[in-house]
């Protein structure tokens, strides 16, 4: 294949979960369409029942229709564990797996077995694969047979959708205070992303800064409000027990918000030198000092140009993907 013909290019992404659930697996999603925007041909299958062997089967005869239908060259499965097993034993096509963090790191919300079960699952699937796609360079390091074929390619970010906002104008629109101190965190998964280091951080730095308060998004948060949630904050807090290649840390960056985080996943590499951001140790003393001198200062920092740098935006990533692919088809 030649390098110009990527039109002629068909994968079939995997995804799992839900395809009526549009904030399932956004990340995978929102890439799926800057794929299309770069002129592969993607059609999509989203693995929603794996409870049983059964229901795999079914899923799997659904699968082989459309393959048959859309006749794929490329098979792109999204996630690791039972997805990319399942898409390891259900067709010869050529494999790409996405490994996005707790299908690799050890995740201990999900149970001792399951977590285990998980993580063999998915390094069977890589055995099987043509190319592994790691988020950071962490997740990389988890493989020893297959490093070879894996590369470092983190999920891009839409800076037209995040971008810079006064946070007047964002506080207005959030109906938040304007006097407040805010700092953001993630907790999804509060037990992995630490909210208890978190508040234990903000109960210090209420000693000196009276009126800093902790937003906490757990549970369902509106895609959409995301960028005025950080562009309304004062600092973004990061102290999870493992991450991937966390999407809040690119979000805040293109935001241009402050943020301080721990060594986990690729935060050092993502805010490292920047100014206002700090990686700290994971203690909530050292996070509430390095982040009581941003609350002081009102500050904000320079990650929007970093991101581009970095070429950390969808079409920059579409385009990494887009010559993995070409580099099987040659």
């Amino acid at each position: 294949m030649n390098r110009g013909q990527t039109e002629a290019i068909r994968v079939l992404a995997v995804i799992p979960g839900s395809k009526d659930d549009i904030n399932s697996m956004i990340f995978s999603r929102r890439q799926v369409q800057s794929l299309l925007e770069k002129g592969i041909d993607v059609r999509t299958f989203y693995l929603y029942d794996r409870s049983s062997i059964k229901a795999l089967k079914q899923e799997r005869k659904e699968l082989g229709k459309l393959i048959r239908e859309f006749k794929p060259m490329i098979i792109h499965s999204h996630y690791g564990t039972i997805t990319a097993l399942f898409c390891a034993f259900s067709s010869s096509l050529p494999l790409v797996i996405t490994f996005q963090g707790s299908d690799l790191n050890k995740t201990s919300s999900d149970g001792f077995l399951r977590d285990l079960m998980g993580r063999f699952f998915s390094h069977v699937a890589a055995l099987k694969a043509s190319r592994l796609i790691c988020v950071s360079n962490k997740l990389k390091e988890k493989f020893h047979l297959n490093k070879s074929k894996a590369s470092v390619v983190p999920i891009g970010i839409n800076i037209n959708e995040f971008q810079p906002v006064s946070k007047t104008e964002a506080r207005s629109y959030l109906n938040w205070n304007q006097q407040e101190k805010i700092i953001l965190f993630n907790a999804n998964n509060p037990k992995i992303k630490r909210l208890d280091m978190a508040e234990e951080t903000l109960e210090l730095l209420k000693k000196t800064i009276p009126n800093a308060r902790l937003e906490v998004l757990s549970g369902y948060v509106d895609p959409d409000k995301i960028p005025m949630l950080l562009n309304a904050s004062d600092c973004l807090l990061l102290c999870s027990d493992s991450e991937g290649s966390p999407m809040i840390i690119k979000e805040a960056l293109a935001c241009n918000l402050p943020i301080v985080g721990i060594d986990v996943g690729d935060v050092v590499e993502r805010i490292q030198g920047l100014d206002n951001c700090v990686i700290a140790e994971k203690d909530s003393v050292a996070l509430a000092n390095a982040i009581e001198p941003i609350l002081k200062n009102n500050s904000r920092t320079e990650g929007r140009i970093r991101l581009i740098k970095d070429q950390l935006t969808e079409e920059d990533i579409a385009e990494r993907i887009k010559q993995i692919y070409m580099s099987i088809l040659n």
